[in-house]
């Protein structure tokens, strides 16, 4: 814990009532609590880079990235429901917030599916997982530098970063695919949804800046990404994607946008959160382990 009072406690401070009997419960209990500690420090260092505004970035970068993606999709479900005499909005409605973008791409293609649009899509989708790597990389360069210098945008990172970007997004349509059908079923469905994602999200964040942390010094963070990420897909699955079939007469498809943005911005939040709680709880350890050796 740092000598000096954060600037959070100082904001917090101020706008208190007998600020002074606060901070006198407060510092005592951080001393006690390593948790509470911890997570005081946590929320500093995410108010120190903007963690908010950030969150923000990465939602806009996201639904960059989703909307070539739905196209794509559309085209290769139009293929598909050319084949098997449905339409993409019935094969795509059960798959959480990929299912709930391409519906409404979806319902304004009506059925004009081509190769040309999906090469299209490709090349377009490309370069929006380059600018979302860039930003994840920024984000995280952010986190644990307090800096965007050490965020480099390289050629094997990039193309594994886009792998595993796909990994996530099938894990996403396959927890829609198999819900409903028991409980058991979601019941595991779920559990390995939280285990595969945060697995994934783990080699992500090996790719990005992390400062020189061990591998395992990144599993509070995914673990953190993995349960956050079921939360967000659980509320578009069960709430999110029910709620937008059926208010789609009453607030249309600036209701579908801004479900479809929060849904975003969650996950931006998530993407900030788990790096800042790695960076931090790494300095914490790297602290201990340095009054350790001053005492020894």
């Amino acid at each position: 814990m740092a000598d000096a009072e954060p600037g959070l406690v100082a904001r917090v401070k101020g706008k208190l009532p007998q600020p002074d009997v606060w901070l006198a419960r407060l510092e005592p209990a951080r001393r006690r609590i390593p948790l509470l500690d911890a997570g005081v420090e946590v929320v500093e260092r995410d108010a120190e880079i903007g963690g908010g505004i950030l969150a923000g970035a990465l939602a806009y970068r996201l639904f960059i990235f989703f909307l070539p993606f739905a196209f794509m999709l559309v085209a290769v479900l139009g293929l598909v429901a050319d084949a098997t005499g449905s339409t993409p909005r019935e094969i795509s409605r059960d798959v959480g917030l990929v299912g709930l973008v391409t519906n409404e791409v979806a319902s304004t293609a009506d059925g004009h599916y081509s190769v040309w649009v999906f090469l299209a899509s490709l090349l377009v989708l490309a370069y929006a997982t380059r600018v979302l790597y860039r930003s994840v990389a920024i984000v995280h360069a952010l986190a644990w530098e307090r800096s965007a210098a050490a965020a480099k945008t390289q050629w094997r990172p990039f193309r594994l970063f886009g792998l595993a970007l796909m990994v996530e997004l099938t894990l996403a349509i396959l927890l829609g695919a198999v819900r409903g059908h028991s409980l058991v079923d979601d019941a595991l469905a779920l559990a390995g949804f939280v285990v595969l994602t945060t697995a994934n999200w783990l080699c992500i964040s090996m790719l990005l800046p992390h400062s020189d942390a061990h591998w395992t010094d990144l599993i509070p963070g995914a673990v953190v990404f993995g349960v956050g990420l079921l939360v967000v897909n659980t509320f578009n699955l069960y709430i999110l994607g029910r709620l937008q079939q059926q208010r789609t007469s009453t607030y249309g498809t600036l209701g579908a946008a801004a479900a479809v943005l929060l849904s975003l911005l969650l996950i931006g939040r998530l993407i900030v959160g788990s790096a800042v709680v790695n960076a931090t709880l790494f300095q914490r350890r790297a602290r201990v382990e340095a009054a350790k050796e001053t005492i020894g």
